[in-house]
């Protein structure tokens, strides 16, 4: 898909699976998650590379990137097909445009055309969120502790989260302990 970019540059969104992202992709990704996210280690993921990505492609240089995890999880006695959003962010100079709000909009569509049940995230900061139809859950919940490539065991929180859920199938929200089974995104 390519829209014009308001400041008359074409802006490319295009899905790619992480293992077809091509190295000149992956050093301008790296550049853009160090630049938006302070102390992100010198790579294109954080803790494990995401199933896939969709990426804001403009000049040869990525934009604007979410990453994508496909999972399944246990809320209560339910278990649920979801998609996790990973590492949303927009360069600097691009930013107030759209491209966030557009990003998501992929991954809530390939998930609702997936199946899912539900697209999760963690955000401190939700204001972008509630716009585009999140809403903060406070279930109880655990999720393996990754730090640098090494699992260093099982976490648990029994108070309020940072987690986020848009629901796109026909599933309420379950109550009970979300079980991420897997790190959290």
């Amino acid at each position: 898909m390519i829209e014009e970019h308001p400041a008359g540059a074409a802006v490319t969104i295009r899905r790619l699976s992480e293992t077809d992202i091509p190295g000149d992709l992956h050093a301008s990704l790296r550049d853009l998650l160090g630049t938006c996210f302070p102390g992100y280690p010198d790579r294109s993921y954080f803790k494990l590379p995401p199933h896939l990505r969709h990426l804001a492609v403009s000049g040869g240089a990525v934009q604007a990137q979410v990453g994508v995890e496909l999972r399944v999880i246990r809320a209560g006695n339910t278990v649920l097909r979801t998609l996790g959003v990973v590492d949303l962010c927009v360069r600097d100079g691009n930013r107030g445009r759209g491209l966030a709000s557009r990003l998501l909009a992929e991954v809530t569509d390939l998930a609702s055309s997936g199946g899912m049940d539900f697209v999760l995230l963690f955000a401190d900061d939700d204001r972008l969120y509630v716009r585009n139809g999140w809403s903060r859950v406070d279930n109880p919940l655990s999720w393996v502790k990754i730090h640098e490539h090494r699992t260093l065991g099982v976490a648990s929180s029994v108070t309020p989260s940072e987690m986020m859920v848009k629901a796109v199938g026909p599933r309420p929200w379950p109550t009970g302990e979300v079980d991420l089974l897997g790190h959290i995104f």
